[in-house]
């Protein structure tokens, strides 16, 4: 049986160093929170994602460390921003894990479907999307080597 990438995803980041992510459980992150509770990073659980996006900057800040936050498609993801943008101006070393509907329904406007290219490229230097196992290690690897 083929590796996930959610399985994928998290060994990288917590290969990279990732010892926190902080977030909001939903049908779409099911197989990540899964997946980062095998591993040894700690999920933090919070009530609102803009929480989660500035607790991952302060734990960045604090600690020069690459810090996580993850949340569901759609809306959820968009509530992100502002702890992502407060993040790039300080330069703390965050990485979102935004998930997205389902493959075969992008591209047809869905109500929970986001151009994350679009909508986060203000705040990151990085932004991927990563659709097959084979993608996983190499795109999640990628920012953790951004200056």
């Amino acid at each position: 049986m083929s590796r996930r990438v959610a399985d994928l995803l998290v060994e990288t980041l917590q290969a990279s160093g990732v010892k926190t992510c902080y977030g909001i459980v939903g049908d779409t992150m099911n197989r990540i929170a899964h997946a980062i509770d095998r591993s040894q990073i700690d999920w933090v659980h919070v009530r609102h994602e803009e929480a989660g996006a500035f607790a991952a900057a302060a734990e960045a800040s604090l600690t020069g460390r690459l810090t996580a936050c993850a949340g569901t498609c759609g809306p959820g993801s968009l509530h992100f921003i502002n702890g992502l943008y407060e993040a790039n101006r300080n330069r703390a070393p965050v990485i979102l894990i935004a998930t997205q509907i389902v493959r075969q329904d992008l591209g047809f406007e869905s109500i929970q479907e986001i151009d994350f290219d679009d909508v986060f490229k203000g705040c990151s230097v990085y932004c991927e999307m990563i659709l097959t196992p084979e993608q996983a290690r190499r795109k999640t690897s990628q920012p953790a080597r951004q200056p």
